[in-house]
Protein backbone atom coordinates (compact mmCIF):
# COMPACT_ATOMS: atom_id res chain seq x y z
CA UNK A 1 0.00 0.00 0.00
CA UNK A 2 0.97 3.60 -0.55
CA UNK A 3 1.37 6.05 2.28
CA UNK A 4 -1.42 8.56 2.95
CA UNK A 5 -4.35 6.18 2.89
CA UNK A 6 -3.51 4.22 -0.26
CA UNK A 7 -3.02 7.14 -2.60
CA UNK A 8 -0.31 7.03 -5.26
CA UNK A 9 2.88 8.95 -4.32
CA UNK A 10 3.10 12.58 -5.34
CA UNK A 11 6.09 14.93 -5.54
CA UNK A 12 5.53 15.61 -1.85
CA UNK A 13 6.33 11.94 -1.17
CA UNK A 14 9.71 11.94 -2.94
CA UNK A 15 12.63 10.97 -0.72
CA UNK A 16 14.52 14.12 0.50
CA UNK A 17 17.80 12.96 -1.06
CA UNK A 18 16.17 12.64 -4.47
CA UNK A 19 15.20 16.33 -4.28
CA UNK A 20 18.85 17.35 -3.80
CA UNK A 21 20.21 15.42 -6.80
CA UNK A 22 19.74 18.31 -9.28
CA UNK A 23 21.50 20.68 -6.86
CA UNK A 24 24.41 18.27 -6.45
CA UNK A 25 24.69 17.85 -10.22
CA UNK A 26 24.80 21.64 -10.68
CA UNK A 27 27.44 21.92 -7.96
CA UNK A 28 29.59 19.29 -9.68
CA UNK A 29 29.34 21.11 -13.00
CA UNK A 30 30.23 24.43 -11.35
CA UNK A 31 33.22 22.84 -9.60
CA UNK A 32 34.42 21.33 -12.86
CA UNK A 33 34.11 24.66 -14.69
CA UNK A 34 35.90 26.59 -11.96
CA UNK A 35 38.75 24.10 -11.70
CA UNK A 36 39.22 24.23 -15.47
CA UNK A 37 39.56 28.01 -15.23
CA UNK A 38 42.32 27.91 -12.60
CA UNK A 39 45.76 28.71 -13.93
CA UNK A 40 48.16 25.81 -13.97
CA UNK A 41 51.59 26.66 -12.60
CA UNK A 42 54.13 26.24 -15.38
CA UNK A 43 56.94 23.78 -14.80
CA UNK A 44 60.13 25.51 -13.73
CA UNK A 45 62.56 25.75 -16.62
CA UNK A 46 66.27 25.20 -16.23
CA UNK A 47 66.83 28.95 -16.72
CA UNK A 48 64.27 29.75 -13.99
CA UNK A 49 65.96 27.31 -11.60
CA UNK A 50 69.39 28.77 -12.35
CA UNK A 51 68.07 32.28 -11.78
CA UNK A 52 66.50 31.23 -8.51
CA UNK A 53 69.76 29.58 -7.42
CA UNK A 54 71.75 32.72 -8.28
CA UNK A 55 69.31 34.99 -6.42
CA UNK A 56 69.45 32.64 -3.43
CA UNK A 57 73.25 32.61 -3.54
CA UNK A 58 73.36 36.43 -3.46
CA UNK A 59 70.95 36.53 -0.52
CA UNK A 60 73.00 33.84 1.24
CA UNK A 61 76.15 35.95 0.76
CA UNK A 62 74.40 38.95 2.29
CA UNK A 63 72.52 37.38 5.19
CA UNK A 64 73.96 33.95 5.99
CA UNK A 65 77.71 33.84 5.29
CA UNK A 66 78.77 35.16 8.71
CA UNK A 67 77.55 32.00 10.39
CA UNK A 68 77.16 29.41 7.63
CA UNK A 69 80.37 30.30 5.76
CA UNK A 70 81.13 31.35 2.20
CA UNK A 71 81.03 27.69 1.13
CA UNK A 72 77.80 27.05 3.09
CA UNK A 73 79.71 24.52 5.20
CA UNK A 74 78.77 25.93 8.62
CA UNK A 75 82.24 27.43 9.13
CA UNK A 76 81.55 31.16 8.97
CA UNK A 77 83.69 33.65 10.86
CA UNK A 78 81.14 33.82 13.70
CA UNK A 79 81.82 30.17 14.46
CA UNK A 80 85.25 31.01 15.84
CA UNK A 81 84.08 34.19 17.53
CA UNK A 82 80.84 33.07 19.08
CA UNK A 83 79.70 29.50 18.69
CA UNK A 84 82.81 27.69 19.88
CA UNK A 85 83.28 30.09 22.81
CA UNK A 86 79.70 29.53 23.90
CA UNK A 87 79.95 25.80 23.20
CA UNK A 88 76.60 25.88 21.47
CA UNK A 89 75.16 24.14 18.44
CA UNK A 90 77.12 25.03 15.31
CA UNK A 91 75.44 26.51 12.23
CA UNK A 92 74.11 24.02 9.70
CA UNK A 93 76.48 22.66 7.07
CA UNK A 94 74.44 22.95 3.87
CA UNK A 95 76.95 20.98 1.81
CA UNK A 96 75.63 17.79 3.41
CA UNK A 97 73.18 15.81 1.32
CA UNK A 98 70.47 15.88 3.97
CA UNK A 99 69.54 19.42 2.99
CA UNK A 100 68.49 18.35 -0.50
CA UNK A 101 65.85 16.17 1.12
CA UNK A 102 64.53 18.65 3.65
CA UNK A 103 61.03 19.84 2.75
CA UNK A 104 61.08 23.38 1.37
CA UNK A 105 58.34 24.38 3.83
CA UNK A 106 60.49 23.26 6.77
CA UNK A 107 63.48 25.35 5.68
CA UNK A 108 61.20 28.28 4.83
CA UNK A 109 59.77 28.25 8.38
CA UNK A 110 63.22 28.19 9.98
CA UNK A 111 64.46 31.12 7.88
CA UNK A 112 61.23 33.04 8.51
CA UNK A 113 60.84 32.36 12.26
CA UNK A 114 64.40 31.67 13.40
CA UNK A 115 66.05 28.57 14.78
CA UNK A 116 64.85 28.79 18.36
CA UNK A 117 61.22 28.51 17.27
CA UNK A 118 62.02 25.17 15.62
CA UNK A 119 64.19 23.52 18.32
CA UNK A 120 67.38 24.73 16.70
CA UNK A 121 70.00 27.29 17.67
CA UNK A 122 68.74 30.43 19.34
CA UNK A 123 71.48 32.26 17.44
CA UNK A 124 69.72 31.62 14.12
CA UNK A 125 67.72 34.86 13.81
CA UNK A 126 64.32 35.15 12.13
CA UNK A 127 64.43 36.82 8.71
CA UNK A 128 60.68 36.95 8.07
CA UNK A 129 60.52 40.71 8.58
CA UNK A 130 63.61 41.48 6.49
CA UNK A 131 63.08 39.17 3.54
CA UNK A 132 60.05 38.66 1.34
CA UNK A 133 58.53 35.21 0.94
CA UNK A 134 60.01 35.10 -2.58
CA UNK A 135 63.48 35.93 -1.23
CA UNK A 136 63.14 33.15 1.32
CA UNK A 137 62.00 30.76 -1.44
CA UNK A 138 65.15 31.67 -3.37
CA UNK A 139 67.29 31.01 -0.28
CA UNK A 140 65.58 27.66 0.28
CA UNK A 141 66.24 26.72 -3.36
CA UNK A 142 69.91 27.64 -2.93
CA UNK A 143 70.20 25.62 0.31
CA UNK A 144 68.53 22.55 -1.20
CA UNK A 145 70.76 22.68 -4.31
CA UNK A 146 74.04 23.40 -2.48
CA UNK A 147 74.85 19.71 -1.80
CA UNK A 148 74.81 19.11 -5.57
CA UNK A 149 77.36 21.90 -6.05
CA UNK A 150 79.70 20.41 -3.44
CA UNK A 151 79.08 16.75 -4.26
CA UNK A 152 82.22 14.66 -3.90
CA UNK A 153 82.72 11.80 -6.31
CA UNK A 154 83.48 8.55 -4.44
Amino acid sequence: MYPNDGQAPTSAHVHPLKKSEPVIAKFRILTLLLSAALPIAPAQTKADAEGQYERGEKLFSTYCVRCHGKNADGEGRMVKRLYRKLKTQLPSNFTLGIYSDRPAEYLHKIITNGGENHSMSKYMPPFGEELSAKNIDDLVHFIRKTPEKYAIDP
